[in-house]
């Protein structure tokens, strides 16, 4: 898709990171980042931590070390990877509207056909 077109599609999106009342609020998204981030790092130790205690139970409860020793080699060889794109929430303030707003870049947003300016719209220079 070029590039006028991908215009003209966030035209009919109206979605508030194409506008040109959008000031951002990158602190707001760093805070919010940094939380996805420590959730799904507490996630991904519970799991880890889910498997070495059941390995532990093969080799105190059952005696079974072949077991104890191939959940915890898989709990070790675990590695964590953060996954940004459940970060997709965007803050920001609307110069226009004058309140804070929050939103998903790429999603079509109804509720504001009636404010949305692109923020390239008279500009002769699309790049």
């Amino acid at each position: 898709m070029d590039l006028e077109s991908r215009i003209e599609l966030q035209k009919v999106d109206c979605n508030c990171n194409d506008c040109k009342y959008m000031i951002r609020n990158q602190d707001k998204f760093k805070i919010s980042l940094e939380f996805q981030y420590k959730m799904q790092l507490d996630y991904f130790t519970t799991i880890q931590n889910k498997l070495i205690k059941k390995a532990n139970e093969y080799k105190d409860r059952w005696y079974d070390l072949e077991n104890w020793d191939k959940l915890l080699t898989e709990a070790e060889d675990m590695k964590f990877q953060f996954d940004k794109s459940t970060a997709s929430i965007n803050f920001g303030y609307c110069d226009n509207l004058k309140k804070d707003v929050s939103f998903i870049p790429n999603i079509c947003q109804l509720e504001t056909q009636k404010c949305f300016e692109h923020r390239r719209a008279n500009s002769k220079c699309l790049t």
